[in-house]
Parts: structure tokens; sequence; C-alpha cells
């Protein structure tokens, strides 16, 4: 989903004409902050950011966030807070998405945002910010030097002082080793303390929030259709955690052994994949179906929305995925639609035959219990 770009600093003084410095690709703390061009704002004294210019002497957090974000939506009254407590000093908080400006307004109308938004921002800018999930969250300080990337939950009141005093020291700045590129590879993992999640995917990288395992290793494997957990595995595997992996995209082919080794090293688990024939559910499409049903040119999110699953861009495997979670057993999409749909599907129960009959009314789909030969992942200590 995204390239590595190989990042090359050139750090200069301005020449005497008044030439700036030339700024990074890449945002990266303790160097000035890559260029930023929003073509519109919401709730801000100008109608576009042009760059960092326009923010001379100004302290900025950048949000960077989606409506349909979850993680996004909790901190927005923690922004709020901070935005208000420092109104009328040199501090601007602006809340960057990708989303049109009519999505935004309103959301905006029921989720009021303090601080400055910015709808329809290019990809240049979230690739240029090191934006690999949402929410996002980068600190610039008043001479245009990119401080730190926090979570927007950990950002104090304390730190917008420091650097509005400009005693606020980075990891950087501190000492710390500073590479003047990208890193070739990356794993981290560590429990996540927050209840709703979001992850975005490349072929060889990984960014999440509030992950369970079993998501990452469906990533991992492409398509998983049952899992065999071992108890001693089971803590482990019903914890969520919050995930950074990463590979050169040419090295994606080695992406399986370095995630399981770093899975391994850091919680001592096994994994295994096999195949094996048993009984699933299986989806296929009804008489005349499917119905209720309309097609998207774009794939976009899915949410689950009490009772109701809400799918805006997707294919029947969502549906699929649904399904198997209610039924604990695996569910195989074989309508062969591969959408992308709009479509919605109420479930109130979990007896398959009530589902079929749901199904049938709402969608024009069967499912059946039939045998298939599944994916298997068997994960022990």
């Amino acid at each position: 989903m995204r390239k590595t770009a190989a990042l090359i600093l050139l750090l200069a003084l301005a020449a005497c004409n008044g030439k700036p410095a030339e700024r990074p690709r890449l945002a990266k703390a303790g160097r000035p902050a890559p260029v930023i061009a929003l073509p519109k704002l919401i709730n801000a004294p100008q109608r576009a950011l042009g760059g960092w210019e326009e923010l001379r002497g100004k302290v900025v957090v950048l949000e960077f966030w989606a409506t349909w974000c979850d993680p996004c939506v909790e901190s927005i009254p923690h922004l709020n807070g901070l935005a208000e407590r420092f109104r009328g000093r040199p501090v601007v908080f602006i809340h960057i998405t990708d989303e049109s400006e009519a999505d935004v307004s309103a959301f905006l109308r029921q989720h009021p945002v303090s601080g400055w938004v910015a709808p329809e921002a290019g990809a240049e800018v979230f690739k240029a910010f090191r934006v690999y999930g949402r929410p996002h969250t980068v600190l610039v300080d008043a001479e245009g030097t990119v401080a730190a990337f926090p979570h927007p939950a950990d950002l104090a009141p304390e730190t917008i002082m420091e650097l509005l005093a400009g005693s606020y020291k980075s990891q950087a700045a501190a000492g710390a080793a500073v590479s003047t590129g990208s890193a070739m590879a990356e794993f981290s993992i560590s429990p996540s303390e927050g209840n709703s999640g979001s992850a975005q995917y490349g072929p060889a990288s990984l960014r999440a929030s509030a992950m369970s395992l079993e998501y990452a290793l469906e990533w991992l494997y492409g398509k998983v259709d049952r899992f065999d957990i071992k108890p001693a595995a089971a803590p482990a595997m019903a914890a969520s955690y919050d995930i950074r992996f990463r590979l050169p995209d040419s090295r994606a082919a080695a992406k399986k052994d370095f995630f399981l080794g770093g899975l391994q090293a850091a919680l001592g688990l096994k994994v295994a994949r096999s195949e094996r024939e048993a009984e699933v559910y299986v989806l296929k499409k009804a008489s005349g179906g499917p119905v209720n049903v309309k097609t998207r040119r774009e794939y976009g999110d899915a949410r689950l929305n009490g009772a109701v699953l809400e799918v805006k861009g997707g294919g029947f495997n969502v549906l699929a995925g649904r399904l198997k979670e209610v039924l604990r057993r695996p569910v195989l999409d074989e309508t062969r639609e591969a959408g992308p749909y709009e479509y919605s599907f109420e479930l109130d129960s979990d007896d398959p035959r009530v589902i079929d009959v749901q199904l049938q009314r709402q969608l024009g789909l069967r499912l059946s219990l039939l045998k298939r030969r599944i994916t298997v992942v068997e994960v022990s200590k």
C-alpha cells in the first residue's frame, strides 16, 4: 500500500538572498518539518494553508485522523481541552483528513472540534509525515522543526508549554542516535491500552492499534479459516496489541519468517499453518440474488452499528467474517461477487437456520453447512 522511499537530508543555512533551507521529504524528530500544503480549512482564519511560512513563530500540533476512526474520535475531547487551554497563545491545532469537506462538515455538527480542520488533504502530506495509521500526531516547534510523534491521548499541556518556551528536547536533540534514512526493518509489539483499534496495511508493513493477534495473523497468511489455540497460548491470543511491522517491499516474501520470529521472541508463541477437511458454513447466492446491494467505485470501511453490519464498499467476505464471529465456525464466501458493494445486514440471532432466512430476505444470499478444505492456524507456546 505504501512504498518506502530513501531519505536524503540536506541541512544548509539560508543564503543571503533569503532562500530557505531545503526541507526533508519525510518527517523525523529534530529535523525541519516537510513541506505542507492543505487545500481547505474549516474553523480557521484562512481558507487554505500554503506552507510553514504562514505558521512562523507558532507551535503546531498536526493530528491526522478520520471520522471512521474510533480512537481518533475518542481523542477529540482531550485535544479540544488543550486547544481551549492554549487559546490566545501561538499554538495551532490542525486536524488533517483525506475525507471530503461535506462528510467532515456533517461529522463536525455532531462532534465539534476546537482546532483547525483540514479536509481533502493530499496523499503526499500523509506520506511526508509518516502516517501509517490513525490517529497520528506530530508536534512541530515554533521554528518549524519536528519535535515528537506522541499519541494524542499522551499529549500533555506541559509538553506544549516546553515547546512555547523553547525548552523541549526531542530524543534526537537529547543525543539519541539519528538515522538519515528510513528504517529498513521494524518489529514492535506492546499491549494496547485502547478499547477500539485501527490498522493500515501494506505489502510488507502493518501499523495497528488495539489489534488482536488473530487479525494480525490473517494479514500475514492472507486467509485463515480457523484458529486452533492451545490453552497455554490462550492468554496472549486474547489480548490486544499495538503493532508496528515493516520490511522493504522488495523483501515482502520474508515477512512471514520475520513476523513469526518476532512473536516467538516477544511472546513465546509458536505458529503453524496447515490444511484439512472440515464441515464449514458456506455463503452462496440465492436464486435472484444478491439484492439490496449497491455497486461502489472504491473500497471503503465497514462498521458494526449495534446488530447491523454496515459495509460502505467491500465484498461479501466482510459479511462472512462477521458470521464467522457469531457462529464460531469458519464461513467461506462462495458468492463469487468481488464488489466493492455497499450493503447492510441486521443480525439478531446465532441460530444458523434463522440467519439463513435473514440472509435470503435481506441480501438474497444462502447459508449452507458443507465439507470444504480449510486453512487452520495452530498457536501454541
